[in-house]
């Protein structure tokens, strides 16, 4: 398994293209809007193609044999502590049956979501002393969280040229916030969190419709993903009017 420049990520859209889960962060990368790597199994006569993203989700595409899966077991296991982010890999059936008899290795499940409503518009009522706003620099470095643009992104400059957020501010306070979590040229995923003190306030809700609408007057599609038992955001996903659309395997390392 061999990474290729990032500068010739291009070369490898139509691999991209083709992941059947959650394509926008493999796009993402192959067209040059966010970080990551790309791994091949031979320059000259690729056949498979591994995606890493900066947010750690893995993907691969094209036709892999088992010595390919080896290799990303290597790179997910990672025994000599070399990897610099954590490697989450989407994968399919095949994939799975490889994987399953890896003692150090957790596999679980992957919701994706998708959106039709071109036509949609809302408008979220807020608390009086909250009031929504584009992420700018200020707000950005105000942001504490697990789900942050700097999930995704590997620099405040590199989220506020190439990507989007809104959030809800009360008082002083970041309660809210979602934000392109990856971004090609058709499609945005949307990353959401609430700080803890502001759940259940519908906020959320919020800054998920804010963002849609953004995306969609950008001429993009919506789309949504989460854990399989994340119920908040499978609830959120629903009420921001997106439906379920397809599953796949998540395999990582166990402590990871």
């Amino acid at each position: 398994m061999m990474r290729i420049d990032f500068k010739n990520g291009c070369d490898y859209v139509c691999y991209a293209e083709n992941c059947r889960y959650g394509k926008v962060y493999p796009l993402s990368i192959a067209q040059g809007y966010q970080q990551g790597d790309i791994y091949v199994d031979s320059i000259s006569n690729t056949k498979t193609v591994l995606f890493w993203h900066f947010s750690g989700f893995a993907f691969i595409s094209g036709e892999y044999n088992r010595s390919f899966l080896e290799a990303v077991y290597d790179r997910i296991a990672d025994k000599n502590g070399k990897n610099p982010r954590r490697f989450i890999l989407f994968a399919d059936e095949k994939t799975r049956s490889f994987f399953e008899a890896k003692a150090d290795i957790e596999i679980t499940r992957r919701y994706f979501f998708g959106f039709e409503n071109k036509s949609f518009r809302k408008t979220i009522a807020l608390p009086s002393d909250c009031e929504l706003k584009p992420i700018d620099i200020n707000l950005l470095s105000k942001i504490k969280g697990r789900i942050t643009p700097y999930f995704s992104w590997d620099s405040a400059d590199e989220f506020l040229s190439k990507g989007k957020g809104y959030c809800v501010v009360c008082g002083e306070e970041v309660a809210a916030w979602a934000f392109s979590s990856a971004v090609s040229s058709d499609e945005i995923d949307i990353g959401v969190e609430t700080a803890e003190k502001y759940q259940h306030k519908g906020l959320a809700l919020a800054v998920s419709t804010a963002m849609i609408q953004y995306i969609l007057e950008q001429n993009q599609t919506p789309v949504w993903a989460c854990h399989y038992n994340n119920i908040p955001s499978l609830k959120l996903a629903e009420r921001s009017g997106f439906q379920k659309i397809s599953e796949c395997y998540v395999i990582r390392r166990k402590d990871a």
